[in-house]
């Protein structure tokens, strides 16, 4: 009976030690000071989708703390750099707050919740907030100053490509 005591709790330690699977890091909710974003109240239709102000901050919040905290969401890995001003063909014209360059980023924009990625990361959807973040940059409050560049879908573009809504 000892030694099977013994054995049990050997394998009881061992199996525990094993690795177990990660979990991502909890992500912060800080504010972003949204510059140039919509009134939260204000609506959007970006591909047949009527989206609110708020719809947009929230993406570009989470977009924004995920950066900050090294994080990304769903097989494509948001967010993630959006450098160019040509999708597909089309010229894409952002403000002049939104240079194309590394910290220029795109993130899912979904509507009454946020992209938080998933297994099949099919729930992205065809719409995207562009916001422009350069770290460091705080307004006078010390609160992440966050450009806001637009939004654009995938729907009426090419294959693969966008265009602003």
């Amino acid at each position: 009976m000892k030694y099977s005591s013994a054995i049990f709790l050997a394998l009881l330690g061992a199996t525990s030690a094993l690795p177990a699977e990660l979990e991502s890091r909890a992500v912060t909710n800080d504010p972003i000071s949204f510059t140039n974003g919509p009134s939260l109240t204000q609506s959007f239709t970006c591909g047949g989708i009527k989206y609110t102000g708020k719809d947009i901050y929230n993406a570009a919040q989470k977009g924004t703390n995920l950066h900050i905290g090294k994080e990304t969401r769903g097989k494509k890995l948001y967010p993630h750099p959006f450098d160019k001003n040509d999708s597909k063909g089309v010229k894409l014209v952002f403000p002049k707050e939104c240079p194309a360059d590394k910290d220029r980023y795109e993130y899912p924009l979904k509507k009454n919740s946020v992209y938080d990625g998933g297994k099949s990361n099919q729930s992205q959807g065809d719409e995207r907030v562009v916001f422009y973040y350069e770290d460091g940059e705080v307004d006078d409050k010390k609160v992440n100053k966050v450009y806001y560049c637009g939004i654009m879908t995938h729907k009426g573009a090419a294959p693969g490509g966008f265009v602003l809504c």
